[in-house]
């Protein structure tokens, strides 16, 4: 494995080239290899060099990366024969509140609550970096998403749910292990 290293010389910081970029051609869908140096080409989006953390303003969209890496991750389960779509993405805090009091109505209080729906201020659904994939209907995609996930950056976080997916890695880098249910997070 190449990483990168940075050197700081007198206060400036120097990248060493070696650190692995996903890019994918916009048209195809194909994904290459190239580093954060040479970066990728005018025909291709980066699929990032690490993990996406949530953004510092509330979006009101979901974050562009996790789309590409889902249109990528898409494409590679559609030649495998396999179906994967996205049922819920981002949304708005107001939603993430509405759902997460059904959830406290449904399951008698907010810790219980908390082990289906994530309270809006931990949610990471409201930051546009949470996909829900396949959820009611086919988790035999999810499954496929969640063997191969790891090479576009996705992974399946919580034990509890099968369709919930994060930017939690790098494409390519090894997912984390499963936390039993959102409960264990400390975002």
């Amino acid at each position: 494995m190449i990483l990168l290293v940075v050197l700081s010389l007198n206060n400036l910081a120097h990248a060493v080239e070696g650190v692995p970029l996903r890019c994918m051609k916009t048209k195809t869908f194909q994904i290459r290899v190239s580093d954060v140096i040479q970066g990728c080409d005018k025909t291709e989006v980066s699929l990032g060099a690490g993990a996406i953390p949530a953004p510092l303003v509330r979006p009101t969209k979901l974050d562009d990366q996790i789309l590409y890496r889902f249109q990528a991750a898409q494409a590679a389960a559609k030649k495998d024969g396999v179906g994967i779509s996205i049922t819920s993405g981002y949304r708005s805090l107001s939603r993430q509140k509405i759902l997460f009091a059904r959830a406290i109505k449904n399951n008698g209080n907010a810790y219980q609550a908390s082990k289906w729906v994530a309270p809006p201020l931990v949610s990471h659904h409201p930051w546009g970096v949470a996909i829900d994939v396949n959820y009611p209907t086919s988790p035999e995609g999810a499954k496929w998403l969640e063997v191969n996930g790891w090479k576009f950056g996705l992974c399946r976080v919580f034990e509890n749910e099968w369709w919930h997916f994060e930017l939690v890695i790098a494409p390519g880098w090894k997912c984390p292990q499963l936390v039993p249910d959102a409960t264990f997070c400390r975002y």
